[in-house]
């Protein structure tokens, strides 16, 4: 298990990574493989991650990230 201030590390690493989250509204687990995050903002606790392959962008909350590289996320 990983603490949310070794997430944000990673984050800012620049490292490509895959994660694990929930969507907003359904709770639905999405995983996201071989993504790079291009920027975070602390105010909204949001990050944009990269997916390289595709060079899609996709918004996501920061709490809403449960693992990451296949361990686990704690507050």
């Amino acid at each position: 298990m990983i603490h949310t201030s070794l997430l944000r590390k990673i984050l800012r690493d620049g490292k490509p990574f895959n994660c694990k989250c929930w969507k907003i509204g359904t709770a639905e687990i999405l995983t996201y493989n071989n993504v790079v995050c291009t920027s975070s903002f602390f105010e909204n606790n949001t990050a944009n991650l990269l997916f390289v392959e595709s060079r899609e962008v996709r918004k996501v909350r920061i709490i809403c990230i449960f693992e990451i590289n296949d361990e686990e996320i704690y507050i």
